[in-house]
């Protein structure tokens, strides 16, 4: 007889919190507190997660309310702890990697570049290796283009983009801070403007996704 999943605690993220404010910070969710981090959280059953759409979007909901007033590090999706107490164990291990790595982000949000090919770039009659050479030179711009917002941003990350992907050129996130947003944004446009055999798409500010990789585990 298959076993009934216990209640336990979702992680949705660890955020700076001041002990002394308000103990709610996102719709549906509570905290559990150690000192200045607080770690953002929802009931959810002990058990393998499977992840749905509505589940996503709850987790990024909360991520992106935490983030309106708080720095916060994402948990990946579905972590789920088995009670409070093996939270703040958890939490009490990872303290000092924890605040080390709030106060990088501190002040930061994530911008995600997409860099596609211009509408109606496709020649008429472009033979295979025309094709793979024009697609090579698109590569080269966008990496160029990369270069010079890196310069403006804290950290960045270099997605991979799928083989079968014919329209998306390169992707990537940028840790910008969240004073110098508007600057970097009018960078990427400067870039979209200068570069007309493609188009540059600029989301955010995020939080910090693709920069925070939490550990778990024994």
């Amino acid at each position: 007889m298959a076993q009934t999943p216990v209640n336990g605690l979702r992680l949705f993220g660890v955020a700076a919190h001041d002990p002394h404010a308000s103990d709610h910070i996102a719709e549906g969710t509570s905290l559990v507190q150690l000192r200045s981090l607080a770690a953002v959280v929802g009931p959810g059953k002990y058990a393998r997660a499977t992840l749905d759409e509505k589940e996503l979007k709850d987790y990024t909901r909360v991520l992106e309310e935490v983030q309106t007033g708080a720095s916060v590090l994402p948990a990946p999706p579905g972590t789920v702890f088995r009670s409070r107490e093996s939270l703040l164990r958890w939490l009490e291990l990872h303290y000092f990697t924890l605040t080390q790595t709030m106060s990088a982000i501190e002040g930061h949000g994530q911008a995600r570049l997409t860099v596609t090919k211009a509408a109606g770039l496709e020649k008429v009659g472009e033979s295979g290796s025309e094709a793979k050479e024009s697609a090579k030179q698109l590569i080269a711009t966008a990496s160029q283009s990369t270069r010079v917002l890196r310069g403006q941003a804290a950290a960045t990350i270099t997605l991979p983009v799928p083989e079968e992907e014919t329209t998306i050129i390169a992707q990537a996130s940028f840790l910008v801070e969240l004073d110098r947003w508007q600057q970097f944004a009018e960078m990427v446009e400067k870039e979209d403007q200068r570069h007309t055999a493609l188009d540059f798409h600029l989301t955010g500010p995020w939080p910090p996704y693709d920069f925070v990789k939490m550990q778990f585990g024994g």
